[in-house]
């Protein structure tokens, strides 16, 4: 294999490959064909905090060994520079030296006596660096010395500099995946201690359901609040089996505020989440208390304390006891930092501290509420719902919001189906990552696949550089595909393979990009209908049918009209710097009346117009000038005219200009085309009697 393939092949598994296992692991096994070495790793550091982690390990060696590879903790990078170590920190190169166990920092003598004893007899350690910045080293290890010759350094720096991005995207990558997993966990976990909170065993729930995420063994609450009269101790030990079961802790035990305040200045500090240190846990396990106690039997080598409440009033302390040396990871603390808000308010609501709307406050505030409470009124970004219609269609959005399923709106023109596409991924779990829109229709048909999917520079004529497609751009987050029914059949056909294998290839592309996207299409036509008609792909269609959502038209949401019409109002009174404005009564049932085939986009331009021009406190509808077959059917039929009413005003119409002349040249009946006589025989019959044609000649 050539270098430069090797770089190039390298290259591509970093930019196709997203999930960390995965990828460090297929770079592992490429690498092992180029180089001799038997097992390999990467530091993570962090030059600002001045802390490591091990990010990766990957080897052939047993399980049982291999775990001891691992240290979830965070270890200070000071220890890598000394002796036996020594890593080069200011002037990262790739080094080479024997592996000498003698001398390990604590933290890694299990792993060093684990890798000697597979045989490893020396280390290569490869800086990774991107811009220039040291991001951690890739730690070859040998069984043989000098099996990675020194002529092999100039690539092993290359390598190091394309795994720098690639531990950089992983982390950012793992990032947005654990803060989603965080949200679906708080979510989770409210809703589950909310339908509990009135049971007396609520604590015994709350510290299981927290128990799932952070390992712990031993559960504390302390509760005191002299206004509501709440003053509680409640303790929890894991036994053996992993139940909980509760027991009184001695007052002697409990660690309080002013203890943990002689190290920290917990209630005045943003971070309410803190890990003990030795003195911490020292302080505790060294008292005649704990002595004495059935804890004692808890060997207490990690502890976190939080501060979820303390005012004038009130305190609540919260504390966790693990007998791990190595508990309470950065993840778990981050976690639980997270988790501060839901468990404050979970306290306080149990407590009366807070009404149900602090509550829904904050758990919207944190986005953990997806659609909320349904209301029937919601004025976020126009929309609005207060007619059965509309309410129906907010209760699908709410079902589906949470789900990745494919969503097809469905809607007339100007109806809102990019507010409703907005909210499916603004309440969906999705909310974090991207929203990208593409409307189909504005799109040139020779350049949608290129803006879908993307290209390479050179693909086609005019592809100067390489283009990253909307798909991949809405990786981890939602794609709205406007007017669908405007795809081209050669496009449908690649998008339906995006939808079932989750992968496409740009525009002169060689690998396969996987994305995770959901989509969610939009269109103002009959898609069935075309698929029968061929105009559009069936198997397409019926992908994207997976959960049809109807927006109705603005004619058939009678009572929501009164509403866009005030919001839009004050809206563009306040954009335009005018006064609130009111609308006539009358301009109101005129407005009513328009069957509005423009929707709620027309209804927004009408008022608009009438904003700009309009003084005095009165909207100026007088540019409004519907024609009359959009006037609403309702208010047509009320005033429609039946056969004889028509035939009697034309007839009073007739002999009004023929000045009351019945028969004769100038009479009324050769105006009509009718026989006199057969004139005469009608009047009497629709009762236009002499008098009215007397009073007729009289007014001439």
């Amino acid at each position: 294999m050539h270098e430069t393939e090797l770089l190039v092949t390298i290259g591509e598994v970093i930019a196709t490959i997203q999930e960390k296992e995965t990828l460090f692991q297929t770079i592992h096994n490429q690498l092992k064909k180029w180089f001799d070495y038997h097992i390999s790793g990467i530091i993570q550091i962090d030059t600002g905090k001045g802390v490591g982690n091990i990010f990766w390990t990957g080897s052939e060696i047993t399980t049982g060994n291999g775990a001891l590879l691992n240290h979830p903790s965070d270890f200070q990078i000071k220890t890598l520079s000394e002796p036996p170590l020594c890593f080069d920190m200011e002037a990262p190169k790739v080094i080479r030296t024997p592996l000498v166990v003698s001398g390990f920092p604590e933290e890694f003598k299990e792993s060093a006596e684990a890798i000697r004893a597979i045989g490893i007899i020396e280390m290569v350690y490869i800086p990774l660096l991107f811009g220039g910045a040291l991001q951690g080293f890739l730690i070859l290890g040998c069984r043989r010395p000098m099996s990675i010759p020194d002529d092999h350094f100039p690539l092993l720096l290359a390598i190091g500099n394309l795994m720098a991005s690639a531990v950089i995207n992983t982390r950012n990558y793992q990032d947005i995946k654990l803060r989603q997993e965080f949200f679906s966990f708080q979510l989770e976990f409210t809703n589950k201690i909310l339908s509990v909170i009135n049971q007396p065993d609520v604590f015994l729930h709350l510290a299981y359901e927290l128990n799932t995420r952070v390992n712990f063994d031993f559960f504390n609450i302390v509760v005191i609040s002299n206004t509501f009269e709440a003053r509680l101790e409640v303790s929890f030990l894991k036994d053996s089996e992993g139940s909980f079961r509760f027991f009184r802790l001695p007052e002697g035990v409990m660690l309080d505020s002013n203890e943990i305040s002689r190290h920290i200045d917990i209630f005045n500090s943003r971070q309410k989440v803190f890990r003990l240190n030795e003195e911490d846990i020292n302080m505790v396990a060294s008292k005649k208390e704990y002595q004495n106690h059935l804890l004692n039997q808890l060997p207490l080598n990690g502890g976190v304390f939080v501060s979820l409440r303390s005012d004038a009033d009130a305190e609540i302390i919260f504390f966790l006891g693990s007998s791990k040396h190595d508990s309470f990871t950065p993840t778990e603390l981050e976690l639980l930092q997270l988790m501060v808000p839901q468990l404050q308010l979970i306290l306080e609501n149990y407590y009366a501290f807070a009404e149900i709307n602090t509550l829904r406050s904050q758990l919207e505030q944190e986005k953990l509420s997806l659609l909320g409470e349904m209301s029937e009124k919601m004025h976020d970004k126009g929309f609005i719902a207060r007619s059965d219609a509309m309410i129906s269609t907010l209760r699908r959005v709410k079902q589906v919001a949470p789900i990745d399923t494919t969503v097809l709106i469905q809607g007339e023109t100007g109806v809102g189906k990019e507010l409703v596409a907005v909210a499916l991924h603004n309440n969906s779990l999705r909310t974090n990552g991207p929203l990208i829109k593409v409307n189909c229709a504005a799109l040139p048909s020779q350049l949608i696949e290129s803006e879908l999917f993307g290209h390479e520079k050179g693909s086609f004529t005019g592809a100067t550089e390489r283009r990253i497609g909307k798909f991949e751009l809405a990786n981890g987050g939602t794609i709205f595909l406007d007017e669908i029914g405007e795809l081209p059949l050669e496009v449908q056909a690649k998008l339906l393979r995006v939808i079932q294998e989750k992968e496409f290839e740009r525009i002169g592309g060689r690998s396969v990009i996987r994305t995770d996207v959901r989509i969610i299409a939009a269109t103002n036509r009959n898609l069935e209908n075309e698929a029968e008609q061929g105009k559009f792909r069936s198997d397409l269609f019926y992908r994207l049918n997976v959960f049809p959502i109807d927006i109705p038209p603005l004619r058939n949401r009678h009572e929501d009209i009164p509403e866009f019409i005030n919001y839009f109002i004050e809206l563009y009174c306040r954009r335009i710097g005018k006064p609130i404005m009111k609308v006539s009564e009358t301009d109101l049932m005129r407005l009513l009346d328009y069957r509005w085939p423009g929707n709620v986009r027309e209804l927004e331009h009408t008022i608009e117009r009438a904003v700009v021009i309009s003084n005095g406190p009165f909207l100026d509808l007088a540019d409004f000038r519907p024609a009359s077959h959009l006037q609403n059917l309702s208010h047509q039929l009320q005033n429609f005219k039946t056969l004889e009413e028509l035939e009697t005003e034309h007839i009073l119409q007739a002999l009004e200009l023929t000045q009351g002349r019945v028969s004769g040249e100038k009479g009324a009946a050769r105006l009509l085309g009718i026989n006199g006589k057969t004139l005469d025989s009608r009047m009497r019959k629709l009762g236009i009697r002499r008098e009215i044609r007397i009073k007729v000649d009289r007014q001439s």
